[in-house]
């Protein structure tokens, strides 16, 4: 009987302990924690964001592919200052009447405008 007491008052102890609301103090923060702010500083940046102005400029590459069927030409180019890319290769959309002057392992000249990271060329001629 004894037993059985104890066990009960044990269980009544524990049950009560359920109920009480838990600590809920704020943490303070760490002030010693750096705060990351060049992940949040460019978050409107126009080089990144798609609803950016259009930007445009021109560069040189390499075309490495074109696909007609798809509008589009890959060129293997320098950096491109003035729409702010390094060196890269990447496709670019592209009018029927530009992928028509474009040949794989062409070096090319050419003129782009950009909307957000999205190229598409404009003009395209030999170097």
């Amino acid at each position: 009987m004894t037993r059985t007491l104890i066990a009960l008052a044990g269980l009544t102890m524990a049950l009560s302990a359920c109920g009480q609301p838990a600590d809920t103090a704020p943490a303070e923060p760490n002030a010693a924690a750096p705060v990351d702010t060049a992940s949040t500083a460019g978050a409107a940046d126009t080089a990144t964001s798609p609803d950016a102005a259009p930007r445009s400029g021109s560069g040189v590459g390499v075309v490495t592919a074109v696909d007609a069927a798809a509008g589009a030409v890959t060129i293997d180019h320098e950096a491109i200052p003035a729409v702010g890319w390094p060196a890269m290769t990447m496709s670019f959309k592209a009018s029927p009447a530009v992928v028509q002057q474009a040949a794989v392992g062409d070096r090319v000249q050419f003129d782009l405008e950009v909307q957000g990271n999205a190229g598409e060329i404009t003009a395209i001629r030999p170097e």
